[in-house]
């Protein structure tokens, strides 16, 4: 029996549980910046949770076509990196950027493609030391197709890799001083959060809900606990702050992070309340701005303060009416430069963002109804999350046709939402989009019934794969042999996935 399934609007409900994270991770490093001295404002591992939870939601994209992701995800980035440029490299040079500290000019490229940290002088340091975090997740974004391709055949060695390698930056047995000033940084930055990216991945593939709740907190509280006992017996600069201790951040980000993407509540009561739904969309939907222009407005704050003679209240007064200047600039920034945001996501230019789903400042039509081969009423499919790209590029698996009538894509069953773990697979299963789909439901080319060729660029590898996730199932897995290979490019450019 087909049923007709319900018509679903392109802006449904988002993750509000990674838009809570997000809000109080740049809440976090805003307030982290104004009280600096403050070491132990870093157990809060803000920048950890926010490389994961890009990292989770660069899968669904990759999974929807690799190119089309990696345009679209530096299309939202690079235009905030851009006006900065456009205001701040005029300005330095106007201030005076003295020859002695001045780079190559040829490197003011990195303002326009920032594979290494974009240029500055001393006198804007607050504006370019943020940086590096815009510079991080450009590489990432270019290395996902291939991390994910790895990940989903080595997943244990793939989280563990930088892990181990910033142990041994903790030893002493491994320095990046030999990659040069353009290319420490990067390493350094890149070992120390590609774990908690990959953790993203993790999360997005279902793999943390195979590990029992109590080895999770155990797992994540005991490596806490030994970053925490390093940092305070390898101090820097006399401060046990993690951002100073990169190999201490990396192991204490993951232990925390990891609890928090396993528990992954729904958060849905946020919305009941409507000040505080409409709050967490604005700091959502100016994030990156945020980033970029608070350490601007803390610095502007001290000499405003020196104007109005904020230290007849002594230091603590006048410290505390400083942080509050800081947090007025904040947002003054934001609403002088926050459309930039909008215009890169392709939403119409808003003072404060209202609904980060819709573009050209108007709602998008649902989907016309579609008949299928699902019993009863089909799910609708999950909502895209903050920052996801929900352009598609439907690719076949080698070598299939695109195209024709046998090419329709059946419903997914009830269950089959995005992040779920893979599934075995038997000859009687054809995948769509990453569900198993029931031979019942299949359209063949021979048979003119139900089922498509699996689209999506990177398949996940069958839950049978002894190798796959952080728990083995019992009884019917197989080992991967000395002479099978992993998945590779073939001439259609898809990933064929091997039996």
């Amino acid at each position: 029996m087909t049923t007709q399934t319900p018509a679903r609007a392109s802006t449904g409900a988002r993750d509000r549980y990674f838009d809570v994270l997000r809000f109080l991770c740049i809440l976090w490093v805003v307030v982290y910046h104004i009280f600096s001295s403050e070491a132990w404002l870093g157990f809060w591992p803000a920048m950890g949770l926010l490389f994961a939870i890009s990292g989770s939601l660069m899968v669904r994209s990759l999974d929807r076509g690799a190119l089309k992701t990696i345009k679209n995800r530096l299309q939202r980035l690079l235009p905030v990196l851009w006006l900065a440029g456009v205001i701040g490299i005029p300005l330095m040079f106007w201030h005076g950027w003295p020859s002695d500290e001045r780079p190559a000019l040829w490197r003011l490229v990195f303002w326009i493609f920032p594979l290494s940290d974009p240029p500055g002088s001393e006198w804007a340091a607050s504006l370019t030391e943020p940086l590096w975090y815009m510079r991080s997740i450009v590489w990432f974004i270019l290395l996902s197709p291939l991390l994910l391709i790895l990940f989903r055949w080595y997943p244990k060695t793939m989280i563990t890799i930088p892990l181990l390698v910033m142990v041994g930056v903790a030893s002493g047995k491994i320095g990046f001083g030999w990659a040069g000033d353009l290319g420490e940084g990067v390493l350094t930055d890149g070992f120390t959060f590609l774990s908690l990216w990959l953790l993203g991945f993790a999360h997005r593939e279902g793999m943390l809900k195979k590990v029992p709740v109590p080895a999770v907190v155990t797992m994540g509280l005991v490596l806490a606990g030994l970053a925490t006992a390093w940092a305070f017996t390898h101090q820097e600069e006399n401060s046990y702050d993690f951002n100073l201790i990169p190999p201490g951040q990396a192991i204490f980000s993951f232990g925390i992070v990891l609890i928090l993407l396993r528990f992954a509540p729904k958060f849905s009561w946020v919305g009941k309340n409507k000040a505080l739904d409409r709050l967490i969309t604005i700091v959502n939907g100016r994030a990156m701005v945020i980033y970029l222009w608070h350490n601007v407005a803390i610095e502007l704050s001290y000499p405003v303060g020196d104007k109005i003679n904020v230290w007849k209240f002594g230091e603590t007064g006048g410290t505390a009416i400083c942080a509050i200047i800081a947090i007025v600039l904040t947002i003054l920034g934001m609403l002088a430069f926050g459309w930039i945001e909008d215009v890169a996501a392709q939403r119409r230019p808003q003072l404060l963002p209202k609904d980060l789903g819709k573009k050209g400042g108007s709602s998008t039509p649902a989907a016309p109804a579609v008949a299928s081969g699902v019993t009863g009423g089909g799910l609708p499919e999950p909502a895209v999350a903050a920052n996801v790209d929900d352009s598609t590029v439907s690719l076949p698996v080698s070598g299939a046709p695109v195209g024709g009538a046998w090419h329709a894509q059946p419903q997914r069953q009830p269950g089959g939402v995005y992040g779920s773990p893979a599934v075995p697979r038997d000859d009687h299963q054809y995948y769509d989009n990453d569900r198993r789909v029931p031979e019942q439901q299949r359209r063949t080319p021979e048979r003119g019934t139900y089922g498509a060729p699996r689209s999506g660029r990177f398949p996940d590898v069958p839950a049978e794969r002894n190798d796959v996730g952080w728990s083995a199932g019992p009884g019917h897995q197989q080992p991967r042999g000395r002479g099978e290979q992993p998945p590779s490019f073939d001439e259609t450019g898809t990933i064929p996935r091997n039996r």
